[in-house]
């Protein structure tokens, strides 16, 4: 367990600081999907995402987080559809696991106060030591109470946060396949979400009902199952 923590720390950190493309995350997402202790890997992850928008780097511009998240609700919906799949891996917690790292992509991009209030921090100096002289520290990266809160509070933040990342550029020039993004999963077959991820994701499409692509009435309609 601590060898691919730590193997998962090096990545994401090298990614962080744009020394990796962002695309690197996907097939260690996929892997880490079925790993059953996550909440360490969960904190590193949600610090990555906050990191790459602080780095200036062209690997961690707006452009790449905005296609690289595109791709990610791609991969998401068709996991849930069924179009593709991943071994040995129940599909209910799967997309519980995508979900939130769609939500603390969101989270970590849309603004600067939702991150600083979850404690995440500009320095990975910290983290290192921890990581390679895990001996020096009682709290290891993640386990900390506070980073078992944040991580937990990513999906409470979410609607909000969406709403807030939506009204900038260049992210507001994809409001329309966010919002059909969000009812194509509301969606899904019932053995592919759980009850709190349907939950999340239609308190998340509502927080967008104020759009204006949200009041086309071929988008209401089917937001409210009409």
């Amino acid at each position: 367990q601590n060898n691919i923590e730590k193997a998962t720390f090096v990545k994401v950190y090298l990614i962080s600081q744009g020394r990796l493309p962002l695309e690197n995350l996907n097939a260690m997402i996929d892997t880490v999907a079925g790993y059953h202790q996550k909440e360490n890997i969960l904190w590193m992850l949600l610090h990555t995402f906050y990191h790459t928008r602080i780095v200036s780097h062209e690997n961690t511009g707006v452009l790449k987080r905005m296609d690289w998240l595109l791709d990610l609700m791609g991969h998401i919906r068709s996991l849930a559809h069924k179009s593709v799949s991943l071994q040995n891996v129940d599909l209910k917690e799967c997309i519980d696991f995508f979900l939130w790292l769609f939500a603390a992509s969101v989270v970590a991009w849309a603004d600067h106060g939702a991150p600083l209030l979850l404690g995440l921090s500009a320095n990975w100096s910290t983290w290192k030591q921890q990581m390679i002289l895990p001996e020096l520290s009682e709290d290891l990266v993640g386990k900390h109470p506070t980073n078992k809160f944040a991580v937990q509070e990513i999906l409470t933040l979410l609607p909000s946060s969406i709403s807030l990342l939506l009204t900038k550029e260049p992210w507001k020039e994809q409001t329309q396949k966010f919002i059909d993004w969000l009812i194509n999963m509301m969606e899904s077959p019932k053995e592919a979400l759980s009850e709190s991820s349907t939950d999340l994701l239609k308190v998340t499409l509502l927080a967008l009902r104020s759009l204006v692509e949200f009041k086309k009435k071929a988008v209401w309609t089917r937001a409210y199952g009409w």
